[in-house]
């Protein structure tokens, strides 16, 4: 963290700049420590009174600890480092305060000491103090990982857009930021080579170029505000004076005004405009501003009430449970009040963290809230001046064929790095691990690329490239294409999970009655001949008798809408009849439900069994069934480990999924090789689709023929061709809105994009489109930005939450909004069941509008309808998933820039290729 430290006196003027709660959003007097004064006034009006028996004028030492932005820093994190400096500078015991302050989603903290030593009545010299300072912040950024600023690193890379007190204090009188407003400046300056040039720059930036006395030259601007341009281009007079001579003909300051008064120049009219938008823009951000941080405020003082309230409770009880009168004497002499008192201290203790930790876990929420608000603004002013740059006053009112709300950006997740910049350049065989998370083999430019990322100096960059490309780790593989790599780690996971999954094909013990196969085979025949005049088809009751077969592991292949449910559902009947416990699992939480509720197979995520697992709970017993869904999703690694869990268990594991779907987001398609190696049951016959010729389309999809299912979706008019990505999104959004007008919710529908921005496009559009003034909206701030919600949306839950019972994945509609809740409905589940929930969006943020998903979410999913936009990432397994969730019909949107292309093909096969370990052998 950056440490700025300064003697001073002043005391009264600090204290009433620490505690100022105008300027900052929240003011935590954190600690005042070995002072008799109980607030920061009179605190330091103590430390003033004590200087007076010594020569110290300046009798405090103010310390600024401001760590990166993007970095969370505890309150813990912070009293360690305080701790550290005070030890090193000398102050150690010295009387001091801490203050926290948060401002535009940022943290930091002030730390000010006494510098009177009472004991020999003199001031603490503190030599050199900035460069020691500067020392231990340089340690701090290495010690957590931080990136290091350029200009700790070496003075002379310092930005030269630092600003002095002065210069924020006037950027602040005209609601400018100071960085900003000098890099300005120097930019004018650095770009022009004469006066003329440089009036001309600065005109085009709303400042008017005048003499101005003292200040020799100066800038006004349209407010009448005046910039000494030595300060703020950060030049001297003479260099000011060689480019723009004696500046005599120059208007002076009130002419200067009077020109802008007057708006002679027609760019002056549009910069007033311009500072007109920016007032108003301003004074909703203020509102905004004020109502965040005054429900913050409120949020907190509450915490604070309750937690008070909770501690005292608390206290009383353990008070409560020590021995009184002679039964107290009594266990003191046995040493067991000790015990109890000991006890009771730990239990104090463990309260207090838990009270730390809250107040923490409520910071960190606002803060985010904070920076949420800030991008808002900010990503209006990025559109307004997209707008005016690229299309100019003339089209400043055209928009696209669908409306999208400012309000509502959307807003990607950081990618969290593994390492620091540092760690990378001294062991840069880091980045194989990390590419070998999500590719199998990679090539030697994907070493260079990823490294590249992170380190941008060329001489470093060769020398880490070096010295990955000779790390012991990496392994060269062949392929037709040329050389690739991998590690060694990959191969050794990979030949473990062939060997496991070997030896367990090959095992028995689970053998189930041939009675109880037959009765549910004849039980589920009975109730879909009830239903819909159906029965199991020969596949599926192949498949069934598969996976019911003694061995310890098999297998089911489905292709999409085959029917793999309805088989595992009937395989549940007969297990549990034998008495086996039967569990579920997947990689996510909404094909866990779905499976649940489709099958009956109590379900869970493959990371919550493995979390389990970690922390000693066993979910899944010897002799127990565990049938893993969508196992096509999943990687080399994670299934991997869960095998060998369950080998070890004594489980039997039941594979079931689709490997022509989508691939695993981590390395390696071990599916599909456990599959090739061991063997599997098919269900090719599709039952989703109601058309002939659409179940014909989807195995067309699932056998790689995406042109052929393409065109008998165009010859049945399926497929819709526009002229852009925009119209192609404003036909998807015309085409759902009038089937929502036409059948309401008698059926269901969904639009599907593979990109996220896509996504985010058409949930915009359908939601403008389906506006109803009359109907009031709601804003609420989720992980994903803020957005609008009101009765009748659709909604999308982006994590799983055991406490409200919700998955990643889930969808539901919006029945209510009001008293900042939520209050949902969600889709009817594969039992006819349909469940409701009320939640408030300031303790649970993970949710989105639900009218579109990315396909990755679809897989598995069932409606009606359903609408697909095109894209140039969108390969064989996108297409396939996307095309093929739909029982009715299906609508496919593109235009010639967002058609798929033969090298986007080449490329993505090239990225999903898995690395063989050992030869293929033949299925059993």
């Amino acid at each position: 963290m950056i440490l700025k430290g300064n003697q001073r006196a002043n005391g009264q003027e600090l204290a009433q700049h620490l505690l100022n709660a105008m300027d900052n959003e929240h003011v935590t007097l954190h600690e005042l420590r070995g002072f008799l004064a109980s607030d920061l006034a009179d605190a330091f009006k103590e430390s003033e009174a004590i200087s007076l028996g010594t020569k110290c004028q300046q009798y405090l030492f103010s310390l600024n600890l401001n760590p990166p932005q993007t970095a969370k820093v505890t309150v813990a994190e912070f009293e360690v480092a305080i701790a550290d400096i005070e030890r090193r500078m000398g102050l150690s015991g010295q009387p001091r305060a801490i203050v926290f302050h948060e401002k535009k989603g940022r943290r930091h903290a002030h730390c000010v000491w006494s510098r009177i030593d009472t004991a020999k009545m003199r001031a603490i010299n503190l030599p050199h103090f900035k460069r020691r300072l500067m020392d231990i912040s340089r340690e701090l950024y290495l010690e957590h990982g931080w990136e290091m600023p350029a200009g700790l690193r070496r003075a002379e890379d310092r930005s030269p857009n630092t600003y002095t007190h002065d210069e924020a204090g006037q950027a602040k009188r005209v609601e400018r930021d100071p960085e900003q407003l000098k890099a300005m400046f120097r930019s004018c300056w650095e770009m022009s080579d004469s006066r003329k040039s440089f009036e001309a720059a600065l005109l085009e930036q709303g400042f008017c170029l005048a003499r101005g006395g003292r200040r020799g030259f100066v800038a006004v601007d349209v407010r009448g505000e005046i910039y000494s341009l030595s300060r703020w281009c950060r030049v001297k007079t003479k260099e000011l004076r060689n480019r723009l001579g004696d500046g005599a003909d120059l208007p002076d300051v009130e002419a200067a005004r009077a020109l802008l008064d007057e708006g002679i120049d027609p760019s002056f009219q549009s910069i007033r405009e311009q500072n007109d938008f920016s007032d108003a823009k301003q004074d909703v951000f203020a509102q905004k501003l004020t109502e965040l941080v005054s429900r913050q405020r409120r949020e907190r003082q509450t915490l604070d009430e309750s937690q008070d309230a909770r501690r005292i409770k608390e206290l009383t009880a353990r008070h409560s449970k020590l021995p009184t009168g002679l039964r107290a004497a009594w266990a003191r002499l046995t040493g067991q009040y000790q015990r109890l008192c000991d006890d009771a201290a730990a239990q104090a203790q463990a309260c207090a963290l838990r009270d730390q930790l809250e107040c923490q876990a409520l910071i960190d929420r606002h803060l985010a809230e904070r920076r949420t608000l800030e991008r808002e603004i900010s990503f209006s002013d990025a559109q307004r001046a997209l707008r005016d740059e690229f299309l100019g006053n003339a089209t400043k009112e055209r928009s696209t064929p669908y409306a999208l709300d400012p309000r509502q950006p959307l807003i990607l997740p950081h990618d969290i790095s593994p390492f620091s910049v540092t760690q990378l350049k001294v062991q840069p065989d880091l980045i194989l691990a990390h590419l070998n998370d999500k590719q199998a083999h990679f090539t030697r430019t994907d070493i260079l690329r990823g490294l590249a990322e992170h380190i941008s100096d060329p001489f470093d960059l060769r020398i880490a490239s070096d010295l990955a490309l000779a790390s012991p780790e990496l392994v060269q593989v062949k392929n037709d294409e040329g050389a690739e790599y991998t590690t060694r780690d990959f191969l050794e996971v990979t030949e473990a999970l062939t060997t496991c999954t070997s030896e367990m094909a090959g095992s028995g013990g689970f053998k189930v009655n041939t009675s109880y196969v037959e009765q549910a085979i004849k039980r589920e025949n009975t109730r879909l001949q009830k239903q819909i005049g159906a029965s199991l088809s020969e596949e599926q009751v192949t498949a069934i008798h598969h996976i019911l077969d003694p061995h310890q592991m098999s297998a089911v292949v489905g292709l999409a809408g085959a029917g793999k449910s309805t088989m595992l559902s009937v395989a549940r009947v007969a297990w549990e009849r034998q008495g086996y416990r039967v569990h579920g699992a997947a990689l996510a939480g909404k094909a866990a439900d779905s499976l649940q509720s489709a099958s009956g197979i109590p379900s869970r995520t493959l990371a919550s069994m493995e979390a389990s697992w970690k922390s000693g709970y066993e979910p899944v017993g010897c002799g127990d069934i565990v049938v893993v869904d969508e196992a096509g999703m999943v990687g080399t690694r994670q299934l991997s480990r869960v095998t060998e869990q369950l080998r070890q268990r004594g489980c039997k594991l039941v594979l079931v999924g689709d490997p022509d779907q989508l691939q695993p987001i981590e390395a390696g398609t071990p599916f599909k090789d456990v599959v090739d190696a061991n063997g599997a049951a098919t269900l090719t016959e599709i039952r989703r689709q109601t058309s002939d010729w659409q179940r014909r389309a989807s195995v067309d999809l699932a056998n790689g023929r995406t042109s052929d299912a393409l065109q008998s979706y165009a010859s049945h008019g399926a497929v819709c061709n526009t002229r852009d990505r925009d119209h192609a999104i404003a036909a998807l959004v015309d085409d759902y809105v009038a089937d929502w007008h036409k059948n309401g919710d008698a059926s269901s529908r969904l639009a599907l994009a593979h990109r996220r921005v896509d996504v985010h496009a058409i949930n915009q559009g359908i939601k403008a489109a389906r506006a109803n003034d009359d109907q009031p909206q709601t804003f609420f701030e989720t992980d994903h930005g803020p957005r609008a919600f009101a009765e009748g949306d659709r909604i999308l839950f982006t994590r799983n939450d055991a406490t409200l019972g919700v998955r990643n994945g889930m969808l539901g509609t919006v029945e209510t909004t009001g008293d900042d809740k939520l209050a949902i409905r969600f889709d009817v589940d594969d039992t006819g069941k349909q469940r409701q929930l009320r939640f408030s969006p300031s303790q649970f943020t993970a949710f989105d509008h639900g009218f579109a998903v990315s396909i990755h979410r679809s897989q598995g999913c069932t409606v009606d309808r359903s609408f697909v936009l095109s894209s140039r990432s969108l390969d064989k397994h996108l297409a396939y998933v996307a095309l093929t969730r739909h029982r009715g019909e299906t609508g496919f949107y593109t235009a010639p820039d967002i058609q798929h292309t033969r090298g986007q093909e080449r490329r993505n096969r090239r990225s999903s290729k898995m690395f063989k370990a050992r030869p293929q052998t033949r299925p059993r």
